[in-house]
């Protein structure tokens, strides 16, 4: 059995992070006319220092491509592209949808707000020396600070009009549901909006089509999620046959092929198929 060469882990965006950043920029991109927002994204894409300060102590910089998505989903090397470019095409799906009813629907709005409202991932988030992901923010998102407030705090910062900052924010949570108290319509916006020290708030009358369709668009996490925590115990099964620790065969496994990839494997071949397949794939192609 061949040993698995551990590489630098920026290396390993070549696999899933560079082809999805390009398929963004290929795809989506263009169809942000307006000049403002789309300088707005191509800075975001490479910024290599915020502007505003943050709660936390930042990790590190990785590139758009290379960082991880997050520590519940997509927690691997070119996971925040990969991510991104899935919300993307999500959001184009629920467009075309929306638009086919001659319902109108600012494209451009709708992708630049997905493609700005995860960007200060790159800053948040590392992976510890057994290749477990640790991140700079507070554990629960939207407490006190995290990567969303700290993007509203940026978009600020640079004047950016409050359309398009009420359109970010309402990635994350465009209402709140509790079976208490039922849906309580824009208290984590507003919350974002508060913590992010944006001095908006969003009414009623300021809902659009494309919050809620971005929000949408964003909201694979459990699915994807739990998709991440069963690739795992086929990362330890195959540990041992390419002598590397199972943590660092999590973490290839979700940056070469997807976590995704592998939970769609393991619910048509089972556990053993997946392993079985996996592990000719891997020795065959190294």
């Amino acid at each position: 059995m061949a040993r698995l060469a551990v590489e630098p882990l920026e290396a390993l965006a070549r696999y899933q992070g560079e082809p999805a950043l390009a398929a963004m920029r290929r795809e989506f991109l263009p169809a942000v006319t307006d000049p403002v927002w789309r300088g707005l994204v191509e800075e975001f894409l490479t910024l290599d220092e915020p502007l505003t300060p943050y709660a936390h102590q930042c990790r590190r910089v990785w590139s758009f491509a290379a960082s991880p998505g997050s520590g519940a989903h997509h927690a691997h090397i070119g996971g925040l592209a990969l991510h991104v470019l899935q919300d993307l095409r999500n959001a184009r799906a629920l467009a075309e949808a929306h638009e086919a009813r001659g319902l109108a629907l600012d494209r451009g709005l709708l992708f630049a707000a997905i493609m700005l409202h995860d960007c200060l991932k790159r800053f948040v988030y590392d992976f510890d020396d057994d290749y477990a992901l640790v991140k700079a923010e507070d554990p629960f998102i939207a407490r006190h600070e995290d990567h969303h407030s700290w993007m509203l705090r940026e978009l600020v910062a640079r004047g950016v009009d409050r359309t398009l900052v009420l359109a970010v924010a309402a990635m994350h949570g465009l209402d709140d549901v509790s079976l208490a108290s039922g849906v309580r319509p824009l208290a984590v916006v507003n919350h974002y909006l508060e913590i992010g020290l944006t001095g908006l708030e969003m009414q009623p009358e300021d809902v659009r089509a494309e919050h809620s369709i971005g929000f949408l668009s964003d909201s694979d996490w459990p699915w994807s999620g739990r998709a991440q925590q069963r690739a795992r115990e086929v990362a330890a099964a195959l540990s041992p046959r390419f002598e590397v620790t199972t943590g660092y065969m999590n973490l290839y496994l979700g940056s070469r092929f997807s976590f995704e990839h592998i939970d769609s494997l393991l619910r048509t071949k089972g556990h053993d198929g997946t392993v079985d397949h996996l592990s000719t794939l891997l020795e065959k192609q190294g």
